[in-house]
């Protein structure tokens, strides 16, 4: 896979877990939608600063987009991955629920790991 479809297959992820159309990311950016699935796509270079921007917007730093494409929880430790900020919201979130809201929630989770295999 070419680095620029790499980068563009993370920036659709990182829009999608930010809960954005490619609409409201590309208003954000201040570029078209036709642009953003450019860049989504592989098809048209992002440059640094252009990370930086996206990565602010959707909360992830500019090194999610450039590293390579192993699966970044598996290299993080227990502790690293409960100081994420993400999933400290999750789990604060799951406090709220019932449990058999929680189990929908474990639903989903695995509903969305699967689909990308």
């Amino acid at each position: 896979m070419k680095a620029y479809e790499e980068i563009g297959r993370k920036l659709q992820k990182a829009r999608e877990e930010a809960g954005l159309s490619q609409e409201d990311l590309a208003k954000k950016m201040g570029c078209t939608q036709a642009s953003l699935s450019n860049y989504e796509l592989g098809k048209r270079r992002l440059y640094l600063s252009d990370l930086q921007r996206i990565g602010q917007l959707l909360g992830k730093p500019v090194t999610y987009f450039l590293e390579d494409s192993e699966d970044q929880s598996i290299s993080l430790n227990h502790d690293q991955f409960l100081k994420e900020p993400l999933i400290k919201d999750i789990v604060e979130a799951l406090r709220d629920l019932k449990l058999a809201q929680r189990k929908s929630v474990l639903d989903y989770i695995f509903w969305q790991r699967n689909r990308g295999k």
